[in-house]
């Protein structure tokens, strides 16, 4: 049996599982306030021995743990068989995608982003604590509504009283898992006429008596007595409980309840469990429940009556539930409709009773889910505008179905506020690669890697270096307002060559590029990209060269510089201003090549030239290089061997203005 829902009245548990006390004390500090209670943790370990102790309504748990993070944490809770129906909101500075998709295969039920908003977080809690009590409530009825009618079917089938009676205590053994179980019948004179036991898995014990001590001393005449059921927590300590001879174990746990009907009693029902402790009040209550339709099947009562006694009471825990509740029969036509249900289409229970849904126009968005719910529940959502409602129908077999509507307006507003944080913060990335790479790259990054940024790593990359030559010189002799979209323009030029052929631009520095290729993502020719795109560079600045100097009569020039080798790549800087960056050997030694090319060269290192040579030779048939050096190069204890290649200027027009 499930335990009884938690009312308004309660004050919530909610489980904090932080390994910052600072978290831990904002979180409790504002649930507090709103009159939870709270339990905290430090670590992953203790929050589920808390969780499993304690069973707190809700948990907020934090991802980045040591020891155990966040998401084993849920895994494990989740696998439980205690603590699996506790909601739990991961609470993570962590935005991006797979984390989440991480956190959902986990079985997080919400998320709550850090740094977080203290409206947010009581929004989250709240809908989700109501959501686990809609559910418990709904399920302890369902559970309760089950039980009713097996039994009630189950006694309702049999005509033989012995038989019947046996089928009461194995059905209600059953429903709350006891051991034992005994029903006594008294005739209106209160004498016994029957005792029926049933132990698990043996074959039932009839008698037509019991010693007269049961009856004057024992529990049975107790509960007669005093008209009332009871729970004896351990009947070795209880001296109501008395042993009979053909006791072969002595239970731990009973709990027995008066089987009455109208002013008299007609028997008493009790049930068995050897762990002292196991029955609760909420058993009793069941039992005490199902006392009324027992006695009545006992008595041979009008069939009709007690169907309409035990709709009075469905419909009396129906109107309980603030979620709208249509019960049909097997051909759709509507039995019940609770409070809820009335309020939310706008109709009388008692004025559609009877009708077919096909014939009641508000109900008809209900149709396609019963068409679906053939031996399973079938779900979907509904507008019925301004709500969102989230419908179940649930076949009873030989009942009809039971159809219930919950209303989630106000975790689908929830849910599309995230969605809309998410768009954001995909914008914001998209916004940040856009600086590095061209579109065709970034749409690959954000499909493919969309935790680029977090991402720290060491891989062999080519790096080229284009600088342009004489324009410090030049930014003497011409105007900010001429230098400046001059410059703007050699780099649009620049990094647009780049981004056709999937380059990453690192850096834009003074009147230097720095890009790099075979990242983010592997390049097998990435030394043939960089190489064309430094010929590429070469010729399309020939053509700018020849408009600036017509214009402003500045004469500039460009060298480039191509290495290959082990880079470290990842997000650089200080806590107020980041850049992606990339770094290593391979980054110096370009930069001293770029030096070292004259205005119209490229300059590659060896290692370029024969990963050139080795995979694209026809590209040596259009541009040439010639052998240089060895040269010593700062930082390089041997000199190396490099190669050059010069492309030949076309000569500068004359200077349309000084």
């Amino acid at each position: 049996m499930a335990n009884p829902p938690r009312t308004d009245t309660d004050a919530a548990s909610i489980l904090i599982i932080d390994d910052s006390l600072e978290n831990r004390l904002l979180l409790s500090s504002q649930l507090e306030m709103e009159g939870y209670e709270i339990l905290q943790a430090e670590d992953g370990h203790e929050g589920i021995e808390i969780a499993r102790r304690d069973r707190p309504d809700l948990i907020l748990l934090d991802v980045m743990m040591p020891g155990i993070n966040g998401f084993a944490v849920c895994r494990q809770l989740k696998a439980g068989e205690a603590t699996r129906g506790i909601p739990i909101i991961m609470v993570t500075a962590l935005r991006d995608v797979q984390y989440r998709i991480e956190g959902i295969e986990a079985g997080a039920d919400e998320f709550l982003s850090r740094p977080h908003h203290r409206e947010e977080l009581l929004l989250r809690v709240k809908a989700l604590l109501q959501l686990k009590q809609a559910r418990e409530h709904l399920e302890q009825e369902r559970n309760h509504l089950q039980l009713l009618y097996e039994i009630s079917r189950a006694i309702n089938a049999q005509l033989d009283l012995e038989q019947m009676m046996m089928t009461i205590i194995a059905q209600t053994q059953k429903a709350v898992n006891a051991t034992k179980g005994t029903i006594i019948l008294l005739d209106e004179a209160a004498h016994v006429t029957h005792r029926v036991v049933v132990r698990e898995g043996e074959e039932p014990d009839l008698a037509r008596s019991v010693p007269d001590e049961v009856m004057s001393h024992g529990l049975a005449g107790w509960i007669l007595r005093n008209h009332r059921g009871t729970v004896i927590a351990d009947a070795r300590q209880d001296e109501r409980w008395l042993s009979l001879p053909d006791d072969r174990e002595q239970p731990g746990s009973v709990v027995g309840v008066p089987l009455s009907r109208a002013d008299r009693l007609v028997g008493v029902l009790f049930l068995m469990h050897p762990q002292p402790g196991y029955f609760t009040e909420e058993h009793l209550a069941l039992l005490e429940a199902l006392g009324a339709q027992i006695s009545a099947s006992i008595e041979n009562a009008f069939l009709f009556k007690e169907i309409n006694e035990e709709r009075g009471k469905l419909g009396a825990i129906l109107a309980q539930s603030s979620d709208a509740i249509v019960t049909t029969d097997e051909e759709w036509r509507v039995s019940l409709l609770n409070q809820a249900a009335e309020a939310l289409f706008g109709l009388q229970a008692g004025a559609v009773a009877g009708q077919s849904l096909r014939d009641i126009p508000q109900l008809a968005m209900l149709i396609p889910q019963f068409a679906r719910a053939g031996r399973r529940p079938a779900a979907q959502e509904l507008s019925l505008p301004p709500r969102v409602l989230y419908a179940t129908v649930s076949p009873i077999p030989d009942v009809g179905y039971v159809a219930v509507l919950q209303d989630i307006t106000e975790l689908k507003r929830v849910e599309e506020l995230r969605l809309q944080q998410e768009r954001r913060q995909r914008e914001l990335v998209k916004e940040t690669f856009s600086r590095y790479m061209g579109p065709r790259l970034v749409e690959h990054v954000l499909s493919s890697e969309p935790g680029l940024l977090a991402r720290r790593e060491r891989r062999e990359a080519v790096v080229l270096f284009a600088d342009l030559r004489d324009f410090t010189r030049m930014i003497v002799t011409v105007e900010p307002n001429q230098a400046i979209p001059l410059l703007n323009e050699f780099f649009t030029e620049m990094t647009g060559i780049v981004h056709e052929f999937d380059g990453t631009v690192f850096d834009l520095t003074g009147d230097e590029v720095m890009v790099g290729f075979n990242f983010p993502f592997d390049q097998e020719d990435s030394h043939y990209r960089a190489l064309v795109t430094a010929i590429n560079m070469q010729r399309r600045f020939d053509e700018l060269r020849q408009r600036w100097f017509a214009q402003f009569g500045v004469k500039l020039g460009l060298g480039i510089g191509i290495d290959k080798g082990n880079v470290v790549v990842g997000n650089v800087g200080s806590e107020t201003r980041m850049t992606f960056r990339m770094v290593g050997e391979a980054v110096n030694t370009a930069h001293r090549l770029v030096d070292l090319a004259a205005d119209g060269q490229i300059a590659i290192t060896e290692t370029i030239y024969e990963a050139v040579e080795r995979d694209v030779p026809h590209l040596l048939d259009i541009v040439s290089f010639v052998p240089a050096g060895p040269i010593a190069l700062k930082g390089k204890s041997v000199p190396q061997k490099l190669y050059l290649a010069t492309f030949e200027r076309t000569p500068l027009a004359a200077p349309e203005t000084a």
